[in-house]
């Protein structure tokens, strides 16, 4: 009885053991989507940025002017959206 009671110890001390290493795993991984929301943030102040230089006139290399006159497609689109919406609540 005693070695059953042994073995039924060392399962659960197991299964502590992973739930823990599952929890610290989860800890890290929330850490990670947290470091890479930062970086995502950083990059969208500096595509704001260089839109903006964009906008401004300034001289910006051929696949920066690409992205940028892709933003304004897409804005010009938004644009048409809104006026749609606006057409079918009048």
């Amino acid at each position: 009885m005693a070695g059953f009671m042994d073995k039924v110890g060392n399962m659960a001390k197991k299964a502590a053991d992973k739930t823990g290493d599952m929890v610290e795993i989860g800890m890290i991984h929330t850490k990670i989507m947290s470091q890479k929301q930062s970086i995502s943030s950083v990059k969208e102040k500096i595509g704001g940025l260089l839109f903006e230089k964009y906008q401004q006139g300034e001289e910006l290399s051929t696949d920066l002017v690409q992205l940028c006159q892709q933003i304004e497609e897409i804005e010009n689109e938004i644009d048409t959206l809104q006026k749609e919406i606006q057409e079918i609540k009048e």
